[in-house]
């Protein structure tokens, strides 16, 4: 590609991972939402950095410009998080409307509903422990990371304590991935992780064509449309790709609480009326999402996006956590307040890959922020002027620790 005929000026270099771009992530993220699409030319392949509302649901609604079908392979590893895998995260046109056909049932209203109860149960425990060792406790090791756990998979896939600790394990490894650089062999930790995983969930998945149960993993196994189903290599990809995708529940869950607890009088008044928890929690996922990034896209052909040049081959890094604090669509976009009731939120995307996991992702934080404060009506911060320090992979903000107290 021709960078000659782009301008320069419109670009910066910055470490979109590093520690210094994330302790500091709500200024840089408030600041792309006001400012045309820009490059970064430091961080492997060319990108296009796209943070204002209207820019970002244009790029993710046209898929013909902007496919979310990158390149895998040389030069492109950082955008690999799924090491050849193709979830429908990375699929287009027929292909992808086909596997979402086939896999909506299983994220329905109605099957989160019939699950409800197990995820109620496996909370309880969680507070029950809480509780017992209290009164000081982390939130987030103790809760929030836990109900990838507890809620994904145990009350979804219905794994047994091996297997869970394998999915973790690749979890873990997981920022290695998107820190590489062009060229650069997979890490052994992550080739290793990477062949567990795939052995549990091909395990998995012939022990569930055998002894179906009442699991999301049965449902995806029999899931049948006009006589069409999922073959194994498919059934591989898109657990894989939901386990990556759903695992953002706890950085999510993490930010609401720090969101909420940060503001007393707002966690006293959702303490006295639980009824404000549905829009408390739309106000948390339009504060503090699960990331900055959502999965990249590149351009089909040389074209422009507010104003800016984008040509053929460029990555592009949409930030629906940016789009979130658009001063133009959300009214003084850096206060949180639960009385907002935020219409439009870019969370869970737009366009035809509009998050397939929302209801499971909302159903879940609505139970565990409602069941956590029911039990801890006096909880608070341990300490009122915490700040939380990041970590995780590029795009996300995984909070390392947030000490609170019960009582």
């Amino acid at each position: 590609m021709d960078l000659s005929t782009i301008d320069r000026s419109n670009s910066t270099e910055m470490d979109l991972g590093g520690a210094h771009f994330k302790a500091n992530a709500r200024k840089y993220l408030a600041e792309w939402a006001r400012k045309p699409p820009f490059y970064v030319f430091n961080n492997g392949p060319s990108q296009v950095i796209v943070g204002r509302y209207a820019d970002v649901q244009e790029m993710l609604r046209d898929a013909q410009r902007f496919s979310s079908e990158v390149p895998l392979g040389k030069g492109y590893e950082q955008f690999d998080r799924f090491i050849g895998s193709k979830p429908i995260t990375q699929m287009e046109g027929e292909a992808h409307a086909r596997l979402r056909r086939l896999m909506m049932p299983a994220f329905s209203a109605r099957r989160v509903e019939q699950i409800e109860g197990r995820i109620c149960d496996i909370i309880d425990g969680m507070l029950d422990e809480i509780e017992r060792d209290g009164p000081a406790f982390d939130a987030m090791g103790q809760y929030a990371a836990r109900l990838v756990i507890g809620v994904l998979l145990t009350a979804m896939l219905n794994l047994d304590d091996a297997q869970k600790k394998v999915l973790m394990a690749f979890q873990d490894v997981q920022p290695l991935l998107t820190s590489m650089k062009a060229g650069q062999p997979h890490p052994p930790e992550v080739l290793a992780a990477h062949g567990s995983m795939r052995e549990v969930i091909e395990h998995v998945i012939t022990q569930r064509r055998a002894n179906p149960q009442s699991d999301f993993l049965s449902d995806l196994v029999q899931a049948r449309d006009e006589g069409d189903r999922l073959n194994d290599v498919e059934l591989f990809d898109q657990i894989f790709g939901i386990f990556g995708a759903l695992a953002t529940t706890p950085r999510t869950m993490s930010g609401a609480l720090h969101a909420i607890y940060s503001h007393p009088e707002q966690a006293h008044e959702l303490v006295r009326d639980p009824a404000l928890l549905p829009d408390a929690i739309e106000e948390c996922l339009r504060f503090a999402g699960n990331g900055y990034f959502t999965f990249p896209r590149i351009a089909t052909c040389d074209t422009e996006l507010g104003g800016t040049t984008i040509l053929k081959g460029m990555i592009l890094r949409p930030s629906p956590q940016a789009a979130n604090y658009d001063p133009t669509v959300f009214e003084d976009p850096l206060t949180f307040d639960i009385h907002r009731r935020p219409q439009r939120i870019m969370t869970f995307g737009a366009g035809p890959h509009h998050c397939i996991g929302h209801v499971l992702g909302r159903k879940t934080l609505l139970l565990a922020l409602g069941m956590f404060m029911a039990r801890f009506p006096e909880a608070r911060l341990a300490d009122p002027d915490f700040v939380p320090e990041y970590g995780g992979a590029t795009g996300e903000l995984r909070t390392k620790v947030l000490p609170m107290l019960t009582h």
